[in-house]
């Protein structure tokens, strides 16, 4: 049985486990034009060369490998190749070939050569590079599963392409486990990589591994990259390592250091930057489609906007205190101005292109964008939820139960808005369906993938989460002046801090799982497609970038950029 895969990408990379050899895997932005080039290296397999593999140099936006080769007898290979230009991830890809053991299809190896504009000439790839592979992908594109077929979610760019290799690197180092990972990190990727070796060393050994690596999704992994894709994520059935059929090297492996891991995702390089935000008192941010940042600036009356690297790309004249912030499918932004009581819709270069009143004495706080593009704004002075559409017209004012800060629209398409110590649930239609209590204080709220929400409590110092009925179902704790909330891919919870500078990951389950220090007053809080946090430091008048430290955000809003605005309080 013969398995292959192919990378694509648009604004999505995807790899298909399938039975053909072509593929592509990238993104960026453009650069110089076509230039000529070739790598070498070796092929190894366990503790013997792979013979007589195929060996492919695929990069984004094509469906054809740039180049292709196979293995000598020493798993030696040599590409020679010709780059049509721009910037985009490579990676080699290896399929078949033998160990010593008999030709073997079920072969499948990855190494990371990173942006085309500088790829390396020599490179080693082997199990711990297809191991260190997944798991920096995993962070920084976004991976899912669907019946063997294994995807990359996200949209590339140079930054994450950045932030791949670097995590890469860390992990492997010309082919090897690098010394300088911890024991625990050693452990994980090294057992990834013997559970690789088992069945490259012999195509027998790859029924135990395929069949005791199951997801959700399927009644056993088919092959080695799904393999991986179940390891890291945590399939529900894995017990033990001693599933995986580790039976290279006597049974012992041959990548592993020290004991077996109780997960298989490596946690990510931490790197934290800190921009100037160009006004004073920052609180909401927004992520448009090319991965700059817009952030509302209370008390100077603006927002400003930031490439994904932190350079100031403009600063805008708005509305007077300017809170929440939206992008609409078009790439337009809205923004919410509490003091004038109106609504400053922004082209994507900045300009103004309307204002539209909210009525008077009214306190436009949080905006989101509905899937049929109407804006939901919350009036914290007249305690009413508003609906308008883009041409400004009120299409409805709906009342609530007093001062609602922000609010967020599920799958359904209700909104939930959060206010006097609790959330509103209104339909698309604005009945009200409920107020159910979280806390005092209640600011902002966040919808998970299955339709749960979760509130930020102030005065409490702790998240709610819901269920999509109203239920609480539990209370995380460890907070400590919860404003802003950000949800990533898998569902855990990003809080930003406003009395102690930290924003504080929660799993789903709310353990806490990081800690991470930004500046002085932590407020709003969002994630771009590479993985990178954003905060808006309040009392510090910066905006911190924590480096690719989560999975990128879940998709919300429905319509708009391809990834979530946050409203910020």
């Amino acid at each position: 049985m013969k398995f292959c895969f192919a990378f694509f990408l648009v604004f999505c990379l995807v790899i298909f486990v399938s039975c053909t050899k072509s593929g592509n895997l990238g993104g960026g932005s453009s650069s110089s034009g076509a230039f000529s080039g070739s790598v070498s290296g070796s092929v190894n397999g366990g503790l013997s060369p792979v013979i007589g593999a195929l060996v492919s140099l695929y990069i984004a936006g094509n469906t054809a490998p740039l180049a292709s080769t196979t293995t000598s007898s020493t798993g030696a290979f040599n590409l020679t190749y010709t780059n049509p230009g721009g910037v985009s991830f490579a990676y080699l890809l290896v399929s078949g070939g033998s160990t010593g053991s008999g030709s073997n299809s079920t072969i499948q190896l990855l190494a990371a050569l990173g942006g085309t504009s500088n790829l390396p000439t020599s490179i080693v790839i082997n199990e711990v590079t297809t191991a260190a592979f997944f798991n920096a992908a995993t962070y920084y594109l976004g991976v899912s599963d669907s019946n063997s077929t294994v995807s990359f979610n996200r949209g590339s760019n140079l930054a994450a392409i950045n932030n791949l290799m670097a995590q890469y690197n860390n992990f492997v180092t010309n082919g090897a486990l690098n010394s300088a990972l911890s024991t625990s990190n050693q452990n994980i990727v090294g057992t990834e990589a013997n559970a690789v070796a088992s069945c490259v060393e012999s195509s027998a050994n790859c029924a135990t591994l395929f069949n005791n690596t199951q997801s959700t999704s399927s009644s056993s992994s088919a092959n080695i990259l799904e393999t991986l894709y179940n390891l890291i994520n945590g399939i529900p059935n894995f017990t033990n390592v001693t599933k995986l059929g580790l039976s290279v090297n006597g049974g012992t492996g041959i990548f592993m250091q020290g004991s077996s891991p109780t997960t298989f995702l490596v946690a990510p390089l931490i790197t934290t930057n800190t921009f100037a935000s160009t006004g004073t008192f920052p609180l909401a941010i927004a992520i448009d489609a090319s991965g700059n940042a817009w952030i509302t600036n209370k008390t100077t009356n603006n927002v400003t906007e930031l490439s994904p690297g932190g350079s100031r790309l403009g600063t805008f004249t708005v509305g007077t205190n300017p809170k929440g912030i939206a992008i609409d499918a078009s790439g337009n932004l809205w923004v919410a101005n509490i003091a004038s009581s109106n609504i400053t819709e922004l082209s994507s270069s900045g300009s103004i292109l309307n204002t539209f009143s909210t009525g008077a004495g009214s306190g436009p706080n949080g905006i989101a964008i509905d899937t049929g593009g109407n804006l939901w704004i919350t009036d914290e002075n007249l305690n009413f939820v508003l609906k308008l559409n883009t041409s400004g017209t009120i299409l409805g004012s709906y009342a609530v139960p007093g001062s609602p800060i922000n609010l967020a629209i599920d799958a359904s398409g209700n909104v939930w808005a959060a206010n006097n110590g609790g959330v509103s649930k209104l339909n698309s239609s604005g009945t009200n369906l409920g107020f159910f209590p979280t806390g005092s204080g209640a600011q902002e709220p966040a919808i998970d993938s299955s339709g749960n929400v979760l509130v930020t409590n102030f005065n409490v110092n702790n998240v709610t989460k819901l269920n999509p009925s109203g239920t609480v179902i539990s209370t995380f704790s460890g907070a400590n002046g919860p404003y802003g909330i950000a949800l990533d891919s898998p569902g855990n919870a990003w809080v930003a801090n406003a009395n102690n500078a930290k924003v504080l990951e929660f799993n789903g389950a709310g353990t806490l799982l990081g800690t991470y220090s930004t500046g002085n007053g932590p407020r709003g809080v969002t994630l771009d497609a590479s993985g990178n946090v954003w905060i808006s430091n309040q009392t510090a008048n910066t905006v911190s970038q924590l480096v690719s430290v989560s999975a990128g955000p879940q998709f919300f809003p429905y319509l708009g950029p391809i990834f979530s605005g946050a409203t910020g309080p």
